[in-house]
């Protein structure tokens, strides 16, 4: 199964993407939340248009669009249908100012310099063809526009998964994909495409209380399909003993976002 072909499997309903942002919303040490801090770092023109790339299921827009500077207005997009139909389900109430849009990023159909705002959350890794679609995304933001794009490390929660499949199977290649856009190359991917690009850290960690919420992230990874399903078993074993021995199963988080001004 090639990279769109995988993509669209995991991602055809939020199924998957509603599990593991559960597990974060749980059992993350920062309190303030991933989606609180992202629009603490937003900046938004007032009268701007909006546009998110791979919105997935559109909950961090709940209850946030109503408070966008006056005269804004928001384009929701997604690579799937099934995501976005969850997107219009969760903001149906949500007001006129919303619209949703199935786009591909590596040909946005929108005339250039159309937007103030272009948003891409966790997403540019999936991309097949990433130089394509950031000259899209450079064509379709005004001068001055403002484009935003988070993404984790190869380390944290990734490496730590990777070490205790290890020790189910020490020859396992689980969680070692390549991410090719990740916070330690992001900066440098993105100043090819803009003048000015600065990244925000964003400090957490996960200490999870619900064994369950972890094997369901798991379960839902892409990475779990390298995996053998013998090896996968114990692991719900495993975490509960150092649940029950620790109080909680800390694992390190890493992820970033990428704030870009167009020229």
């Amino acid at each position: 199964m090639d990279k769109t072909e995988t993509v669209k499997h995991q991602y055809s309903s939020d199924k998957n993407l509603a599990a593991r942002i559960n597990l974060h919303d749980k059992h993350s040490t920062n309190k303030q939340g991933w989606i609180p801090w992202l629009f603490g770092v937003y900046e938004f023109a007032e009268g701007g248009v909006i546009l998110e790339l791979g919105c997935g299921n559109g909950m961090q827009w709940k209850g946030r669009s109503a408070a966008l500077p006056p005269g804004s207005s928001l384009i929701l997009s997604d690579f799937s249908e099934g995501m976005l139909s969850a997107a219009r389900e969760n903001l149906a109430l949500q007001g006129e100012e919303i619209s949703f849009r199935q786009i591909d990023i590596q040909d946005i159909p929108f005339a250039s310099q159309t937007f103030d705002t272009v948003i891409a959350n966790h997403m540019l890794y999936h991309v097949p063809n990433l130089d394509k679609a950031l000259l899209e995304v450079r064509r379709v933001l005004k001068k001055g526009g403002r484009f935003y794009a988070s993404t984790i490390s190869g380390g944290g929660i990734r490496q730590y998964m990777h070490d205790v499949m290890k020790k189910f199977d020490p020859d396992t290649s689980a969680f070692t994909q390549e991410i090719p856009f990740n916070m330690e190359n992001g900066s440098e991917i993105l100043g090819r495409y803009f003048p000015c690009v600065a990244r925000h850290d964003y400090i957490d960690s996960l200490a999870i209380t619900e064994t369950g919420d972890l094997m369901a992230w798991l379960q839902s990874s892409m990475s779990v399909t390298d995996c053998r399903e013998e090896d996968t078993a114990g692991l719900y074993e495993y975490f509960e003993k150092i649940r029950v021995a620790q109080g909680a199963i800390n694992i390190p988080k890493e992820a970033c976002l990428f704030a870009c001004i167009a020229e």
